[in-house]
């Protein structure tokens, strides 16, 4: 039974077509309407030379026209293209003379960039193509299991693209068919875990509960942060409040806001400034006797979260990190969320902190511990401050030479390590390694004698013992005397501020240790979920310039309270928003 669409319906469908540039092909996956109607809705608009919707009168027909014929022409000649990139660019490679590139990566869901890095390392048309078919031959064989037949794969290949034959399908077998056996996945490209939840490509406006699809809606989500604005510039110091006008980029701040509209509006003046985020996320408990929102459904927390880290990461400078406070409600969730929008390669670590020496006796297992995810912006260019060595320490430092006592780090990282290249074994054997260092500092260090060469001649960097030596930090923070814990952070607050309703703040010591290790003086601390204002006082007591937002007005009240209680001369501006 054909199915009827309202004119209103189709009306809305058109209109972004024309007004908002949005293909064909993605207004028939969001709309769930077949691409043929679309077209005809498209081209009775065109004929009656009528646009209603937009008010913007008339349309230019002959390049509206020519555009469809365009479109309708990419995808019929890209019917049989599947969704891997490789065959996409391929595609578009070869038929680059044809149809412009750029038209064609959209309509194809690839960029524009990706297409050219590809373009540059294509040598010859015939080596693509030899290519396509050995992906296209690996494809079938092992979809279909060892037992197809030569004669099935070439028949299945060239029923689509005709490019094949039985002698370079059986040659290829031949060449590749043993290590397919051997390993299925060593020759399927590694694929990303994404999360999959309700309404993860739009902006979350939590206070009116409505999503804007960041595809389709681009005019209404520039409007929502256009209705905010910073206002009410205050300048604080030595108990005096001065009224000015704006701000600059030294400034420490403090805004009573929503993050997410503060973020938006930090985004040019501090875009790749700020040198550590440090966020006590909503842990998403669903209590309410909290003094923060806490309770979301899960798919809303995590676009809640995702729009907020999308925008904070282009604050971050490029040897930057961003160390995300949670428990386990949403922890495991969080940790994919970050992998993607930071990049599972930028993933630090992910430190436990004993967050309380108490202990409840309410569920099955005790939780003393919280988490503390901890992502670079670009971990080749990530530098921690490690503290220094403890007499503890000393008994690591077990190897000596002719420059004195040492200690040894790994160099070889045949997991996760940045730089491949091959080496020679004081045994005379070339053998290939993943180094966390390039070959450049490693022959540097081979040439001052500071590899140590294992029994198996694996190399390992000698670290001389001298009075500055340091270590690297681990992910068991369980000493509350040097981290802090929940009770020690009340105790704090109730001394500078008496009487005070906040729960759960956190303690200074631990965000002493967090700024010391990830930031140097005068460097930019941001917290967007500022609660208690831990981390700027935190940041101000260390000497770095603090950024610190919170949406709820008696927090911020709070907050403004402890910094000039704490830090009476320290000059910061307060700012608010209207809508």
């Amino acid at each position: 039974m054909k199915k009827h669409y309202q004119k209103e319906f189709k009306i809305e469908v058109v209109s972004k077509y024309f007004e908002e540039n949005i293909s064909v092909k993605d207004l028939s996956a969001a709309y769930n309407v077949p691409m043929p109607s679309i077209y005809n809705w498209i081209a009775s608009y065109k004929n009656s030379k009528e646009f209603i919707g937009s008010g913007n009168g008339q349309l230019s027909t002959e390049s509206q026209l020519k555009k469809l014929e365009l479109e309708k022409s990419i995808l019929q000649d890209a019917l049989f293209i599947d969704k891997d990139k490789s065959n996409i660019f391929e595609f578009i490679y070869l038929n680059k003379k044809k149809y412009p590139v750029s038209t064609m990566c959209e309509l194809l869901n690839v960029s524009i960039s990706g297409y050219y890095k590809y373009a540059k390392n294509v040598t010859s048309t015939q080596e693509m193509q030899y290519k396509r078919i050995v992906r296209l031959v690996k494809k079938n064989y092992l979809e279909n299991g060892p037992n197809i037949t030569i004669e099935a794969i070439t028949n299945i290949i060239n029923a689509n693209y005709n490019i094949t034959s039985t002698p370079t399908v059986a040659r290829i077998l031949k060449k590749y068919k043993s290590k397919w056996n051997a390993s299925f996945s060593q020759f399927h490209e590694d694929k990303d875990v994404n999360l999959v939840f309700h309404n993860k490509d739009t902006i979350f406006d939590i206070a009116n509960k409505h999503y804007l699809n960041e595809k389709f809606a681009k005019k209404e989500i520039k409007q929502f942060f256009a209705d905010v604005a910073f206002i009410d510039f205050k300048r604080h110091q030595n108990n005096r409040i001065e009224e000015i006008s704006s701000f600059d980029v030294t400034d420490n701040l403090l805004i009573n806001a929503d993050n997410l509209h503060a973020l938006y509006h930090l985004r040019e003046i501090f875009k790749r400034k700020v040198k550590l985020i440090y966020i006590d996320v909503p842990y998403n408990t669903r209590r309410y006797n909290l003094s923060y929102s806490d309770s979301l459904s899960r798919s809303d927390y995590l676009t809640f979260m995702k729009n907020r880290l999308d925008l904070a990461k282009g604050l971050l400078k490029s040897n930057g990190s961003i160390f995300i406070h949670c428990d386990d409600s949403e922890n495991a969730y969080l940790k994919v969320l970050c992998d993607e929008i930071f990049g599972h390669e930028n993933f630090v670590n992910q430190i436990i902190w004993q967050s309380t020496f108490a202990q409840q006796n309410r569920t099955h297992i005790a939780t003393k511990k919280n988490y503390i995810l901890v992502y670079a912006k670009s971990k080749s260019k990530l530098q921690f401050n490690q503290p220094l060595i403890s007499k503890d320490d000393l008994t690591t430092y077990k190897y000596s030479d002719d420059k004195g006592i040492f200690k040894v780090a790994k160099l070889v990282n045949n997991r996760n390590g940045y730089y491949h290249f091959d080496i020679t074994t004081p045994n005379d054997k070339i053998v290939s390694h993943q180094f966390d260092i390039t070959k450049k500092k490693f022959d540097q260090l081979l040439q001052n004698d500071e590899i140590y060469w294992s029994r198996n001649n694996i190399p390992y960097q000698k670290i001389y013992l001298t009075d500055n030596a340091t270590k690297i930090v681990n992910d068991l923070w369980i000493n509350t005397s040097q981290y802090g814990s929940n009770q020690s952070a009340t105790k704090e607050l109730d001394a500078t501020i008496p009487n005070n309703n906040f729960t759960h703040p956190k303690p200074l010591k631990l965000l002493e240790h967090i700024i010391n290790l990830a930031t140097n003086e005068k460097d930019i601390v941001l917290d967007f979920f500022a609660g208690s204002g831990t981390t700027a006082v935190a940041a101000a007591m260390l000497n770095r310039q603090f950024i610190t937002i919170e949406i709820d007005e008696d927090n911020f009240k709070l907050i403004k309270k402890r910094i000039k209680n704490s830090l009476n001369t320290l000059s910061f501006i307060t700012i608010n928003t209207k809508e």
